[in-house]
Formats: C-alpha cells, sequence, structure tokens
C-alpha cells in the first residue's frame, strides 16, 4: 500500500488571514483615494472649461460694438472694484444682464454661473464724456505714439454665490482697440 503524505496544516491560520486582510486593505484604500482624487479633478477642470467658454462668449459680444459702443459709462460703474450694471454696451443693454446684481445669470449643462464684467481705465476724460479707456504711450523710435483702448475683464462665477463673489472663478480679459 502506498504511503499517502498527508499535511498537519489544513486551511489558513489566523495571522495569514489578518495580514490578507491589511494588504488588501491599503490598496483599496489607495485606489479610493486616487479615484476620488481623479474625479475632484475632473469636476474642476470640466467647470473651467465651461468657465472659459463662457468668458470667450461674452468677451465676442463686448468686442462687437467695437470701441465706440462701449462708451457712456459712469465714474460709479466703471474700474477695478466696480461690475458693469449690463453688458455688451452702454447703448444697447443684454436683455438677460441682471441690472440690480451686475451679472448675467447662465445656466449650463445643469450648473448656475453668472458672468460680470468690469472696464479698466486709466484715462477717464477722453474725447468726450465718460470715455473711460485705457492711454498708453509707446516709443517708436522716432518719438512716442499714444493709443488708446477699452480694457474689458470678464468674470465667471460658479459654486455657492456670496454678494458680488463665489467659490470658484475665472478671469479673461479682451480689449478693444480705437
Amino acid at each position: 500500500m502506498p504511503r499517502v503524505l498527508r499535511s498537519r496544516r489544513r486551511g489558513m491560520s489566523l495571522v495569514e488571514v489578518g495580514v490578507a486582510t491589511v494588504i488588501v486593505t491599503i490598496v483599496s484604500l489607495a485606489g479610493l483615494a486616487y479615484y476620488s482624487n481623479a474625479r475632484v479633478q475632473e469636476i474642476n477642470t470640466w467647470h473651467d472649461q465651461n468657465g472659459l467658454f463662457l468668458a470667450e462668449r461674452e468677451a465676442e459680444s463686448w468686442r462687437a460694438p467695437e470701441y465706440n459702443g462701449l462708451a457712456g459709462w459712469t465714474a460709479g460703474d466703471a474700474g477695478a472694484g466696480n461690475f458693469l450694471p449690463f453688458g455688451y454696451a452702454f447703448a444697447t443693454p443684454d436683455i438677460e444682464w441682471n441690472q440690480a446684481g451686475k451679472f448675467k445669470p447662465v445656466a449650463l449643462d445643469g450648473y448656475n454661473y453668472r458672468v460680470r464684467a468690469r472696464l479698466l481705465y486709466n484715462d477717464p476724460v477722453g474725447a468726450a464724456v465718460n470715455d473711460f479707456r485705457v492711454h498708453t504711450t509707446w516709443n517708436n523710435g522716432t518719438g512716442d505714439v499714444d493709443y488708446y483702448y477699452r480694457q474689458v475683464v470678464i468674470v465667471v462665477q460658479w459654486g455657492d454665490f456670496v454678494g458680488t463673489a463665489s467659490t470658484y472663478d475665472m478671469q479673461q480679459e479682451t480689449r478693444i482697440a480705437r
């Protein structure tokens, strides 16, 4: 009769089960942390892309009336600390603009955004009343050349809205030459 070798051990010990559980737990937590971080980055990038799209679309709308279409704002409307009360041009306000809150509400892909605008300047007098513009002098080698342009900063906000602030925002600048 042949001899059958039998092992004295049957199954796994409690220590082996414990070590395997710890290893599986560590690997699972690392994978979960990686996935969670990647998902948050994906969502943030998605909102950034939406914000950029809205800012570019708004900048195109601001460029449409050209340089003279942006005249007429008051000192209380223009400047770095102020948002304009309505969009595109002083003479033809955007009907979607919330004039009291100084923003345009936009819903995109189920999320709410606010679009705002600032008209920056360093030359508030100009040729006409309320002609807020940027005046820059450039030396071309034979003399100084003065040039003027409108500098509009488009601000797109999303997240929690508190007054004129929000959790997240994106700014894009456009310049309209004279």
